[in-house]
């Protein structure tokens, strides 16, 4: 027996057991499937070893399906007919409204099952279906109590998962599939939004390790690099990131924070100190400044050349923000439309207004009775930042429409997209077949 099906084998054996041990109703698993079905399903025979215990399972009450074999081709029809999948992809089951997919190229992708959202952005999820069924088991163990009731605990008045809840989700994920990149990546965003910074970068090197090409991890470490005080880091972030972006607006927004950072770099005290005196003494600060602003030139020649409308997304972006009355959101994209297009006449005038919200005093009364009609009003500003980036990213060289936040699961700060998971369905009863072994 090879040592990947022996891995693999004792996978299924901590799902039967925790299948077993969860509370009732909440998850739903599928008879064996037909060896003739399985013999001619065209899986690997290590992956088959899943539907050969389990021909489907349901997750968390409908949170996420494992489809039985006889959904597989009509999922995937569906999916490459709707422009979502790549050849050789293979739908597998579902999260939200979300596609799990057994990636043609798994090494490309940096795993074996990919995310695939519904504008067709894919993002690895898990090293193998084993871990990934291991971990969402994990996941749910964390979120359900006894009773297959919410723990108390991990909801704010919101009802939005706190931080320390994600985390704490997250890790358990982790434990249960190390490897799967799309959890490392938002347990790295959950450490940046809380300052953690050391570990946010810890978390995206591992992930870069499995998946290299993984655009939204280099993004990302490019805004670690960036709040840690290093923009030269971030700048060559940012730019591996633009340089795998399949996507123009993509592109455009990885380049603009490119250029955003390395006009950080000639603003950093003691930026000069770093120049090797030799060096200083031949060029001096003049030709340093000439080179920087160059380069700065050049990455906003690209962004532009890679979107023409992305000063205009920009200023969409700004008068959305000034509307919801978010100067800090307002600030961050005022600062990047203005980083590639200085002298944009829209953007410079919206200062302004900008800084007359920035002026304006905080009046807790008037917070408090706006908050009843905002219902982004108890939203975690890093959540609106995230959805603002999201939009600006994927910004077509056309007018922006007015930005809305980000639906799905994609890169959201959560694991259930920023919203709280169904509740399980009465009377749904878990079947737990005896292990097949084929």
């Amino acid at each position: 027996m090879s040592e990947e099906r022996r891995r693999v084998l004792n996978n299924l054996d901590r799902i039967e057991d925790r299948l077993r041990d969860a509370p009732e109703g909440l998850h739903d698993a599928g008879e064996p499937a037909d060896e003739q079905a399985l013999a001619a399903s065209g899986l690997d025979p290590d992956v088959a070893l899943l539907w050969g215990t389990y021909d489907g399972i349901d997750l968390g009450g409908g949170e996420a399906r494992v489809y039985p074999l006889a959904e597989h081709a009509e999922a995937t029809e569906a999916a490459a007919a709707d422009g979502r999948l790549r050849p050789g992809d293979r739908v597998i089951g579902e999260r939200g409204r979300d596609l799990l997919v057994l990636a043609a190229d798994p090494h490309a992708e940096g795993a074996d099952v990919v995310l695939v959202e519904e504008d067709g952005e894919r993002l690895p999820c898990a090293s193998s279906v084993d871990r990934m069924v291991l971990a969402l088991l994990g996941e749910f163990s964390v979120l359900f109590d006894e009773d297959g009731e919410y723990q108390a605990d991990l909801f704010g008045d919101d009802g939005e998962l706190s931080p320390a809840a994600e985390r704490r989700i997250l890790r358990r994920h982790l434990d249960l599939d190390p490897d799967a990149p799309l959890a490392r990546f938002r347990l790295a965003q959950s450490l940046r939004r809380a300052g953690e910074l050391r570990g946010a970068a810890q978390e995206l090197r591992q992930l870069l390790r499995r998946a290299p090409d993984f655009v939204w991890g280099h993004l990302e470490l490019g805004r670690v690099r960036l709040g840690d005080g290093k923009p030269g880091d971030a700048v060559a972030a940012f730019r591996k990131a633009a340089e795998l972006a399949a996507e123009p607006g993509l592109r455009a927004h990885c380049l603009a924070l490119a250029c955003l950072a390395l006009s950080g770099m000639s603003e950093k005290p003691g930026s000069s100190a770093q120049v090797p005196k030799a060096m200083s003494d031949k060029t001096g600060p003049s030709a340093q400044e000439a080179k920087a602003s160059a380069e700065r030139a050049a990455l906003a020649a690209a962004a532009l050349a890679a979107n023409p409308m992305f000063a205009a997304a920009q200023e969409a972006a700004v008068r959305d923000a000034l509307e919801r009355e978010d100067a800090a959101a307002a600030d961050e994209q005022l600062t990047l439309g203005l980083a590639v297009v200085p002298g944009h006449l829209g953007l410079l005038a919206l200062r302004p207004a900008l800084a007359e919200l920035k002026a304006r005093p905080a009046d807790s009364e008037d917070d408090e009775l706006a908050d009843e009609d905002d219902p982004d009003a108890d939203m975690d500003p890093a959540l609106l930042d995230d959805d603002a980036e999201r939009v600006a990213a994927h910004a077509r060289p056309e007018p922006p429409a007015k930005a809305d936040p980000a639906p799905g699961t994609g890169s959201a700060s959560s694991p259930y997209g920023g919203r709280k998971p169904a509740k399980s369905s009465d009377g749904r009863r878990s079947r737990r077949p005896a292990r097949s072994r084929g």
